[in-house]
């Protein structure tokens, strides 16, 4: 074996140790090289460049890992609770100790005086709080690993979903999936696997799981990498809705005194637009008027339809809100819901019964057929979802029927 041989040996090695299964690719190495290799030619090969440098594996006990991160801990077990030790002379009489981690996506550097030190630094840098910054943001997993077949997934849906939708797929991926099966493969992830998860869950989170899980696992067999869906024996067990309903006469006049008070007068513009419009709450993020019409996208649209729907502006619009303001979306959805329990001083009362209270009191004037374009839904009819288009003129003149008595 000559030194060209010997160097690509050294390299396939330390490409190996990055690798899963590394010591049986190194094993394998050595043994094809066995041959050919001599014993002065592997002392070359493991002697450290630098004299003053020792190279070593350490490994940590069950009871040292104890306050790692739950996902990290389940992936350091099964690599052999092991992590590879350099130490390097630091001054005349010191020396200095580097622990260095890297695989699955996971990049983590430390060093102390001492080996000890560096084992509880090591052990620091892997707890709940630290774990996520010695990971590669980019790492999608092994090229069959679960995470890798998600993201694909999730790549070919982007598009094809709405994109708030997309994007809670996408988080609930990354808190709830990824850390209990992402790094495993594929073809080995059992029912039992998907329903540990899924039990943890509850209403619309367990359905949107569901709905993830089964997406994921339909794509694989679609490209050929599995042969059975898992999930399906994992029931569907559809979310309780709370009822809703529009608000009272009394209650529409509470809701336009109390945004009339300093204290929530900043939130005037947005909850009188959800009740002179029906909108949805995430509808005010690319809402504006243009004209006599508010134009918003349709938020309940499958395969990432974009659709845009026009709403005539009524009296009362025009008469307690100023239209040259911008319509802003101020806050995530859950915390304009707390908001408006606040405002309303109720509980049981949430932001969606704006949408209700539009419905209903449009529909005391006008035709329910109308009031369904405007809600943004699709009437039932062939002749109403294909045929009908109504012009400006008649929707202005409808909404001119429509009045919010309070």
């Amino acid at each position: 074996m000559n030194q060209k041989e010997l160097e690509q040996i050294t390299q396939w090695i330390k490409e190996a140790t990055t690798k899963p299964n590394a010591d049986e690719n190194i094993q394998l190495i050595l043994k094809l090289a066995s041959n050919s290799i001599t014993q002065d030619k592997v002392e070359n090969l493991v002697k450290p460049t630098n004299p003053d440098t020792k190279s070593f594996i350490t490994h940590f006990t069950k009871k040292e890992i104890a306050k790692m991160s739950k996902t990290f801990k389940k992936e350091f077990i099964a690599n052999g609770l092991a992590a590879h030790v350099l130490k390097r002379q630091n001054s005349k009489n010191a020396f200095i100790f580097e622990i260095r981690y890297r695989r699955n996506g996971y990049h983590i550097h430390v060093s102390g005086a001492t080996l000890e030190k560096a084992k509880e630094r090591f052990i620091q840098e892997t707890m709940p709080d630290q774990i996520q910054k010695h990971r590669r943001q980019d790492y999608k997993g092994e090229p069959s690993s679960f995470m890798r077949i998600a993201n694909e997934w999730l790549e070919f849906k982007k598009d094809k979903l709405n994109e708030r939708t997309h994007k809670n797929y996408v988080s609930y991926c990354k808190r709830y999936i990824f850390p209990a099966i992402g790094d495993m493969r594929i073809t080995t992830v059992k029912t039992i696997d998907v329903n540990n998860i899924m039990t943890k869950a509850e209403g619309r989170v367990y359905e949107d799981l569901r709905v993830i899980f089964n997406s994921i696992f339909k794509y694989a067999i679609a490209s050929g990498i599995l042969t059975y869906n898992p999930m399906v024996l994992i029931p569907f067990k559809r979310a309780e809705r709370n009822t809703r309903r529009a608000l009272t006469y009394d209650e529409q006049k509470t809701l336009v005194e109390r945004l009339n008070s300093p204290e929530f007068e900043e939130y005037k513009h947005t909850f009188l637009i959800l009740l002179y419009f029906g909108l949805r709450p995430c509808e005010l993020e690319d809402a504006h008027f243009e004209g006599d019409f508010l134009i918003a996208r349709n938020a309940k649209r499958k395969n990432g339809k974009i659709e845009y729907k026009k709403i005539p502006i009524c009296r009362q619009a025009r008469e307690q809100l100023n239209l040259d303001e911008p319509i802003v979306f101020p806050h995530r959805t859950d915390v304009l819901n707390r908001i408006f329990k606040r405002i309303m001083n109720n509980e049981e009362i949430t932001q969606y019964y704006l949408r209700h209270t539009f419905a209903t009191v449009c529909q005391q004037y006008v035709r329910p057929d109308i009031v369904d374009i405007w809600m943004g839904d699709s009437s039932e009819r062939l002749v109403g979802r294909v045929y009908t288009h109504f012009p400006d003129k008649f929707m202005k003149s409808e909404m001119n029927k429509v009045v919010f008595e309070f």
